[in-house]
């Protein structure tokens, strides 16, 4: 094979000198070959190694800027979400505002309207009785006129006699005296009467112009309350509408509840101020009506979860339903809302109720549930301090509690969950109607 190969590589001695003797390696052609060979599987090794050396630094720099760029636009998200939100909670105070002030001025108009049917049934009752002291005075002229009549007849008669008789001067003339005294009195009366009449026609006339006046006047006053009232009717209607709650039923209970009468046991009477326009007082009583239906929904709503447990900076880290489970076992389900905050953060509660326990819970670790009315119960857990004790009446918006991590957890948030008749629902859109109208 060396003799074969020597015509294409020939062979190569290596001459090694020593101070005494010269000795040389011989490099047949098999064994050139074989460094040869051995020499391009190593550089070829070197080339391949450093490729995929380079190749990995590329793809992890990739990585590191694709993380990057990823970690970037969830905090632009973020930031959007908080804006978004804070948005959405100064156009809820705002329509709050909206809503207190219509609320005073439905006051203030309805304080105005029933001030002014007050005063149009005194001037309804002052012109009853003008027209009656005018009728009066009518009659009292037509009894002085008959008098007249019958003073003229009793002197004609004496003319007659006179004529007949040809009596007496002096008897004659006091006849004739006492007959025209009597007439001269009668016409004065006439007179006083006819001016006594104009008087009177005068201040009905005024009395009637008033009473005009003050019909139109609350016909705007009217007008003004029905609109007032329009308005405040459409986000209550739509609050309830959001969270498919059957208003006339809550209605119903509530005036179950404030169903209270009574009074004094006085005998029956007859006020002469009575309102004697019957257009207004439908209309009226129509806006009393609503009025009381609209004061009854408040109230209703204030029973309702519609209110936020954290107002302080937080954000919604988990929702309701089927999800992964936080500590890797599968999917769960998850029965409320997350809500992250700093630790410590005040939460309250969403509506009036009484709180049914104040506990650490197994899985919820410190826990508060609170019992409302229809049919509601709100649960807040992981708490890190307990602010309530177990039958205690609470209001919306108070403190019940501090954001923590007990339990089973993996950071600070609130778990809060709604039940509706002993079944979870899902309390987002309760919480998207306390961010979009309180």
């Amino acid at each position: 094979m060396n003799g074969w190969l020597s015509a294409f590589v020939p062979e190569k001695r290596l001459f090694v000198q020593s101070r005494n003797a010269t000795s040389y390696i011989r490099l047949t052609p098999l064994v050139q070959l074989s460094l040869a060979a051995a020499l391009v599987l190593l550089l070829g090794w070197m080339a391949i190694a450093t490729s995929l050396v380079v190749l990995d630094t590329v793809s992890s720099g990739s990585r590191t800027i694709q993380t990057t760029v990823l970690q970037n636009a969830y905090k632009q998200r973020l930031e959007e979400l908080a804006s978004e939100r804070d948005q959405r909670a100064a156009e809820a105070r705002s329509a709050q505002e909206r809503f207190k002030l219509a609320m005073e001025q439905i006051g203030r108009q309805q304080t105005s309207i029933l001030d002014s049917v007050e005063e149009r049934r005194e001037l309804a009752t002052a012109l009853e009785l003008m027209r009656g002291r005018l009728q009066d005075a009518v009659e009292e002229r037509r009894e002085i006129a008959a008098a007249r009549d019958a003073l003229l007849a009793e002197m004609s008669e004496v003319n007659e006699t006179l004529d007949r008789k040809q009596g007496t001067a002096g008897d004659l003339s006091q006849t004739l005296d006492t007959v025209t005294g009597a007439l001269s009195d009668a016409v004065v009366a006439r007179d006083a009467a006819e001016d006594e009449r104009e008087t009177l026609a005068t201040q009905v006339a005024e009395l009637e112009l008033r009473i005009s006046m003050n019909t139109r006047q609350q016909e705007e006053m009217l007008n003004q309350l029905e609109q007032a009232v329009a308005m405040s009717f459409g986000p209550l209607e739509a609050m309830f509408k959001s969270t498919d709650l059957d208003v006339d039923s809550l209605i119903a209970s509530v005036r179950n509840t404030y169903s209270g009468q009574g009074g004094p046991e006085l005998p029956a009477a007859v006020s002469t101020r009575s309102f004697n326009d019957p257009s207004l007082s439908s209309r009226l009583d129509s806006v009393m009506v609503s009025l009381d239906r609209m004061n009854l929904m408040r109230i209703a709503a204030g029973r309702v979860p519609y209110s936020m447990p954290v107002t302080a900076n937080f954000r919604f880290t988990s929702g309701f339903g089927t999800r992964s489970d936080p500590k890797g076992r599968g999917r769960r389900m998850h029965l409320g809302v997350d809500l992250a905050g700093a630790s410590g953060t005040p939460i309250f509660a969403t509506a009036d109720g009484v709180v049914v326990s104040a506990k650490r819970e197994s899985g919820y670790g410190n826990a508060v549930r609170v019992r409302h009315d229809f049919g509601f119960e709100t649960v807040y857990a992981h708490l890190s301090k307990i602010r309530v004790a177990a039958g205690q009446k609470l209001s919306r918006g108070d403190r019940i509690g501090d954001m923590g991590s007990t339990g089973r957890s993996t950071g600070v948030h609130l778990h809060y969950e709604v039940h509706l008749n002993g079944r979870p629902v899902n309390p987002m859109p309760y919480l998207e109607t306390a961010r979009n109208v309180y």
